[in-house]
């Protein structure tokens, strides 16, 4: 433009040049129409968003507040010192509720780990789970992780089992025992499912497609049946994020999405739950129950502990491994933690020849919760070290990277991860731990998966024994062929008629 006007040599007036030429470059698009702010459906998603975050922030009015209970005083010690409860695992109902997850240093180790949803997210969570633990009355809650979808990813919380539950699901099986003994129903056909509060079904589990979530927006999950572990052990199908979805494939797998996502989260809940070695130990005072408490004499481990040679040592299984199953007399434990007990016969019904027992059920099975990780040893073709001997089916790497000597600085933080489900992991700083699983659900294959083949179709029926080609063969399905279908003629007629 100002070479154009050089070459007409006539004046210029620079003012309104300047002008001309901030409007060509800085002109504003305005719209013929503005749209009112809250009508853009973005921005009813974004206000949306905002509304629910700062919610979060304060407990509504309208939220009844849990009863208080009464915390009996705690023994003391020979010099008037209060001796603190110990902090068991699970929760016993008598022990004093522990503190809510510290997710900001639960996150500090995470993201040093690699695993980092984000301080917004973190934040959010944090107040969903507070808001949660109060609206529902439930302790023990921490994040246990995030399952992607198809369509939608879910957000997984896991708390004890509130002892509500527990006792009313004592009156759930109590009527379905003395229905069963009342219509002499087989072993083969009653719910063998663990009730609430015990073995796999010690602990519930909220879910939720997205972090920023209301007490009301978490969906609990169904109580675990040992049939849905059996069977999705055998499938490979991705979540869709949709509680309510189908199922699809081979074997069949009836009970919904909400049932396979929660076979899903105990197998790696029972396989994947780690702490350091000595952190947690068997409590021998409480009679009845298999719990672990928090060590008295623990002592702080170094980085160089925790991922070194020898790491397998230095960590231990804090959650009873689930039983393999075989199925005896109708009865298949598999999935369970303990093993079925059937209702109780009268003192006066005589016992039944052939009913199960307990102790028909002779699969090998440590009950110990506590268990090192020193002795394990992956079944996957191809994990081997050059003795061709089965390597470990954990994976141990320091996180920190700062000093001298970052392996030997207190604090620095060390992770496992598990080789049979990617995305499963423990961070340690020595002095605390945190578990958490990111991934899809699905366990690692050795190989491109392959549905398994459907059963053999029925054979045919054979020919009846001394039939004019000879003597036929023995039939598996227990059917012959008859000669002549038709029903006998009756007394007195005679043939043909």
């Amino acid at each position: 433009l100002i070479t154009a006007l050089a070459a007409q040599q006539k004046p210029v007036d620079i003012a309104a040049l300047s002008l001309q030429i901030k409007n060509a470059t800085f002109a504003l698009d305005i719209p013929k129409e503005i749209i009112p702010v809250g009508k853009d459906a973005k921005t009813k998603t974004i206000l949306s968003v905002l509304n629910k975050i700062v919610s979060l922030y304060k407990i509504p009015p309208s939220a009844p507040l849990p009863p208080v209970k009464e915390v009996k005083e705690p023994p003391k010690d020979d010099d008037g010192n209060p001796i603190p409860s110990p902090l068991h695992y699970p929760l016993l109902p008598s022990d004093l509720p522990p503190p809510p997850q510290d997710l900001q240093r639960d996150g500090y180790m995470l993201s040093w780990a690699g695993v980092d949803m984000g301080d917004d997210y973190m934040a959010a969570l944090s107040l969903s789970i507070r808001e949660l633990s109060v609206k529902k009355d439930l302790s023990q809650v921490r994040l246990f992780g995030k399952i992607n979808g198809t369509s939608k990813d879910y957000y997984i919380l896991e708390a004890a089992c509130p002892p509500a539950l527990i006792e009313s699901d004592k009156k759930r099986v109590a009527a379905e025992h003395k229905a069963a003994l009342e219509n002499k129903t087989p072993y083969a056909e009653m719910d063998h499912s663990e009730s609430w509060g015990q073995g796999v079904n010690g602990f519930v589990y909220y879910v939720s497609n997205t972090a920023v979530a209301k007490a009301e927006d978490w969906v609990m999950l169904p109580r675990l049946n040992g049939a849905w572990i059996r069977t999705s052990r055998k499938s490979r199908r991705f979540f869709t994020g949709n509680l309510n979805a189908r199922v699809g494939g081979y074997p069949s797998f009836p009970w919904g999405e909400a049932a396979y996502l929660r076979a899903r989260i105990a197998e790696i809940a029972h396989e994947c739950s780690l702490a350091p070695a000595g952190m947690w130990a068997k409590d021998d005072e409480v009679e009845g129950a298999n719990v672990i408490k928090v060590s008295d004499g623990f002592e702080p481990k170094l980085a160089s502990d925790l991922c070194g040679e020898a790491f397998g040592e230095n960590w231990e299984h804090i959650m009873p491994a689930l039983r393999e199953g075989k199925e005896v007399k109708g009865v298949n434990n598999g999935g369970r933690v303990t093993k079925w007990t059937p209702p109780q016969l009268p003192e006066d019904a005589e016992p039944v020849e052939g009913w199960y027992t307990p102790d028909d059920d002779d699969e090998e099975y440590s009950e110990d919760i506590v268990r090192n990780l020193a002795e394990e040893k992956t079944k996957l073709p191809g994990f081997v070290n050059k003795e061709k001997e089965p390597l470990s089916p954990w994976t141990a790497a320091l996180c920190t990277t700062m000093g001298y000597f970052p392996e030997k600085a207190e604090g620095a933080v060390a992770a496992i991860r598990s080789l049979h489900w990617p995305g499963a992991l423990c961070a340690s700083d020595g002095k605390s731990f945190v578990n958490i699983y990111v991934g899809t659900g699905q366990p690692r294959i050795a190989k491109y998966y392959s549905p398994p083949p459907p059963p053999k179709v029925l054979g045919e029926f054979q020919k009846p024994a001394g039939d004019d080609e000879g003597d036929a063969k023995p039939n598996p399905n227990g059917l012959v062929e008859q000669k002549d279908p038709r029903p006998p003629a009756p007394e007195g007629e005679a043939e043909g008629e």
